[in-house]
């Protein structure tokens, strides 16, 4: 038996203990599968969340 488990894995994920980058680390060690990455994140695996940094303006 492997640990984390599955069920622990989502615990800490839903507790914030983990991020998306990380829990995608998971599924690059053959930890988690793609698919249980987007059952517990409810994101897609395939499609990487996007950021944009939109810049700040300076109130002078």
């Amino acid at each position: 038996m492997k640990y984390p488990a599955l069920a622990d894995i989502k615990q800490f994920y839903d507790w914030g203990c983990y991020t998306d980058d990380e829990m995608r680390e998971y599924v690059k060690i053959d930890w988690i599968t793609p698919t249980e990455y987007e059952q517990i994140t409810g994101r897609s695996y395939d499609k990487p969340a996007v950021c944009v940094d939109l810049g700040m303006t300076s109130a002078q």
